[in-house]
């Protein structure tokens, strides 16, 4: 299974052009190894410590009624979405660490299959869950999780088909897609933080359908596949220098963007919620 960093030269690269994409890419591969093992600890912690401590209702704590005991086929669905989600953060590290892809190829062959399975199960937990009572947003949210949940099934089945068939370049390209989907909802909540820090309330209703809500509907995973997708293309020989630099900037901002979200959360929710599930789990 491969992702960013497999689309990294093994070789050093030649020119300005590609010295800084390669720079950029490894920038934003040790950013995200870093934030999204936290935030994966996290998922796991507090959200599976509160179920096995039995206080399942807490998971609304952070978004309204994702637990319901009325629903619990919904329940069941987003509890699979988000344990697959945390394991998704969790590997993704192991996966982009280039001497086990090269002196235990094995290992990272199985633990790709295990990170597409992990995919696959977390889109459609998402899609159980909205199909069984819907988003709180309404549809809008419907939609735009819908379509969250639907990508990451298909970029995990073409990643898979096309490693398994041996398309290599394929295969990372639709794997990249799936590392940029996978972390739109460690980035969801980071880009709400961050909204609130600086504007406050402007633009979010309690119900989630306010103007702000409706573009972030969509905005926590379209512009991840947008960097991605230049990413991919600028890597390729025949890009153009202008496709190349807004490359390697977007792969900064991204870069800049992660650190500085992951110091502001891990204080202030990730690592107490860590404890907060933990300590659940333990009483």
């Amino acid at each position: 299974m491969a992702t960013l960093a497999d689309a990294i030269p093994e070789h050093p690269p030649r020119g300005t052009l590609e010295t800084a994409l390669r720079g950029a890419a490894i920038l934003l591969v040790a950013a995200s190894w870093l934030s999204a093992a936290l935030f994966g600890a996290y998922i796991l912690a507090f959200y599976g410590g509160t179920l096995a401590g039995g206080a399942p209702d807490r998971w609304n704590e952070n978004l309204p009624r994702l637990h319901e005991a009325a629903t619990s086929l919904a329940t069941i669905a987003i509890g699979a979405h988000f344990v697959t989600g945390g394991i998704l953060l969790l590997l993704g590290p192991i996966q982009l660490i280039a001497a086990i892809r090269n002196r235990i190829p094995a290992l990272h062959r199985w633990l790709g299959r295990l990170y597409v399975l992990a995919a696959a199960i977390a889109g459609l937990g998402g899609l159980g869950f909205i199909l069984a009572k819907g988003t709180v947003g309404g549809p809008a949210m419907d939609i735009g999780f819908g379509l969250y949940g639907a990508l990451m099934v298909l970029c995990a089945a073409l990643a898979f088909t096309n490693g398994r068939a041996r398309r290599i370049e394929v295969h990372r390209a639709w794997a990249i897609r799936l590392f940029a989907l996978a972390i739109g909802s460690w980035l969801y909540r980071m880009e709400y933080g961050f909204w609130f820090l600086l504007f406050g309330t402007a633009g979010h209703t309690p119900d989630f359908r306010g103007g702000f809500d409706l573009v972030m509907d969509f905005a926590f995973y379209l512009p991840n596949l947008a960097v991605a997708e230049a990413f991919i293309r600028a890597r390729r020989a025949d890009a153009a220098p202008a496709l190349r630099i807004g490359a390697v900037a977007a792969l900064l901002g991204a870069s800049a963007f992660i650190l500085l979200a992951t110091w502001q959360f891990a204080n202030r929710m990730w690592l107490p919620g860590m404890a907060s599930g933990l300590g659940a789990l333990g009483g």
